[in-house]
Parts: structure tokens; sequence; C-alpha cells
């Protein structure tokens, strides 16, 4: 694959290594221990960060033409830093202390760092390739997206000792390819992908906390290609990347069903595909264009833009 294999194709690559097998809802049995590396073994000379980095709100991008991770000032906009050793970066996500995940589709593993860190302080082995990931509130679950053998998603959990669990791996008959996933203030993860179905349709499964098995959400908007799934504090954030600009709905869950409460688009985009929101702004990173931010509900024509970065996958840590 090249260095765009997360391009609009990189998905149906993902399905062969994904998905072979469903049984609804069942846990899959875990393998070997999650991979956990003392930072000085995973560290890396050639990452930096300036000095000044460890005390701002900072925004993490993922290259796709250089396959690093660049650090931006979420503030200003400026490069703050680079995380290199990784092989293809791909999507990431953030927990409420500003530790990072980044997924790394070609190592197949999502490695942790700490805010402003250039040194990772874990890194946990994927059963496949990781397609997308979420973090709980309470910064215990490590939910990743994707997977092999039907596995559509594998959570972790850290204990009290601050070791990672092996993951359970969690199958469903409703969802062939999942594409990303993500935690509401409950504990509750959503998923969203593509059915079994040859058509290949727009799917949003919910396995609510301490459930074991997944219940299908109807969706009351239609969804060309899955997208970036977030909880923005209020509502259900699910964006389509199929469309052009870029559009991320609102959607309140009520029971089995997810119920549209807002549009937010993305102008001038042609096709982000996992955005980040944090608080009022949401940061779009629009495929091997540039990075945006617009404000959040609202939209519209971007506030900011970061040029020339090929960047597929956003999160912002905060100070």
């Amino acid at each position: 694959m090249n260095a765009f294999d997360v391009g609009c194709r990189w998905f149906g690559a993902c399905a062969a290594l994904a998905m072979l097998a469903a049984c609804h809802g069942s846990p899959a049995q875990s393998g070997a221990l999650p991979n956990v590396v003392p930072s000085a073994e995973l560290g890396t000379s050639v990452s930096w960060m300036a000095p000044e980095a460890a005390s701002d709100d900072l925004l993490y991008l993922s290259d796709v033409v250089a396959n690093d991770v660049k650090v931006y000032s979420f503030r200003e906009g400026r490069l703050a830093g680079t995380l290199t050793g990784f092989g293809k970066p791909r999507s990431e996500c953030a927990d409420k202390a500003g530790n990072v995940w980044i997924a790394d589709i070609e190592g197949r593993d999502v490695i942790e760092y700490p805010h402003g860190g250039t040194k990772p302080i874990a890194s946990l082995d994927t059963f496949g390739v990781p397609l997308g990931c979420s973090v709980d509130s309470a910064g215990h679950y490590l939910a990743v997206a994707g997977g092999v053998s039907g596995t559509i998603v594998s959570i972790y959990h850290q204990g009290s000792h601050g070791r990672w669990s092996n993951p359970k791996r969690y199958t469903d008959s409703a969802i062939r390819i999942p594409y990303f996933c993500g935690y509401d203030s409950n504990g509750n993860l959503f998923i969203d992908g593509l059915t079994k179905s040859k058509a290949g349709r727009f799917a949003l499964v919910e396995l609510r906390r301490r459930s074991k098995t997944f219940e299908s959400i109807a969706v009351s908007q239609a969804i060309d290609t899955p997208g970036q799934v977030q909880w923005d504090g209020n509502d259900l954030a699910i964006g389509d990347s199929g469309v052009a600009p870029a559009v991320a709905y609102r959607f309140s869950i009520s029971g089995r069903n997810a119920i549209e409460v807002g549009t937010t688009t993305l102008d001038g985009t042609i096709s982000v595909r996992q955005f980040w929101i944090a608080g009022g702004t949401l940061v779009g990173p629009d495929f091997n264009r540039n990075a945006g931010f617009w404000r959040y509900p609202a939209g519209g024509a971007p506030i900011k833009t970061i040029a020339r970065v090929h960047s597929y996958g956003a999160a912002v840590s905060r100070f």
C-alpha cells in the first residue's frame, strides 16, 4: 500500500482483514497480553516537542505522507512538535488527562503518549488493523474499532496499578466493516460501520455500559460513508465523509433510535474522516489538503486553517 492507503478505498482492504464471521454480541476470547512497553524502550531521538508545549492545549494530527504525527498549539495553530517512529499512524483519541492514543495500522497497535511528551508510555497490540479509538470519561476503558475473525471492537481495561488488561473482543451480526467508535458520558459505546448486506449500508450499534451484547440503533438521517463518532457533551456527533462538503450530524439517542437534532457543515472540505470536537471548536483534517477549525455546532466557513498538512486523524489534548 502507498502512503495514501487510508484514502477512499482503504476500508475495503481492512474488510479482508477484519470481518470473516460474526456471532451477535458475544465477546471473543483474548489472545496474548497487550504489549505494554516502558517509555524508554519506545522513544526515538527524532521526535521533538517545544518546551512550552507541555503547558499548552495541543492538537495532534496524523500525517499520511510523512507517517508521523504533527503536534500544534491548539489556540495558535503553530507547530509545537513531531512524533515519529510509527508505521502508518491514522486515527487518534484523547482522554481527559490529556493522554493521546495513536492507532498505527501498519504496526497493528495503539500507542499512548502523555500530554506534550515525546516518549510513549504504553503500546497495546491490536487484534488486526486499528481503525478508530475512544476512551471512556473515567479513563479506565479504551475501545479500538476493527479486527479480524468478525471482531468489530476490542475493549481494554486499565487496572489500579496502571496495567492494561487483555482486550475483550466483540462481534456483531449487524456490522460487517466497522469504522469509528465513541463513548458517551455514561460509558455507553457507539460504533458505526457498514452492514453485512451486499449494498453495505450505514449502520450504528450501541454497547451499553456493563452489557455484553450490541443493540442496533435506527438512524433518522441517511449517511453515505461512516465518519467519526464522538460524544459532544449533549449529543452524539457522527460524520459523513462521503459527501462534499463533509458533514457532522448531531443525534439525540432515545432507546434504540438516533434522532437528528442538528447539522454541522464543514464548508470547503472534500473528505473529513476523523474530526475532533473540543468544546465550541471542531477540528477537521481534510484528507491530503489541510486541517480546518470550525465553530461548533455552527459550522460554515472555517475560522482558521493549517495548510499543507496531509492529515487523517485528529485529537485535542487539554493542558
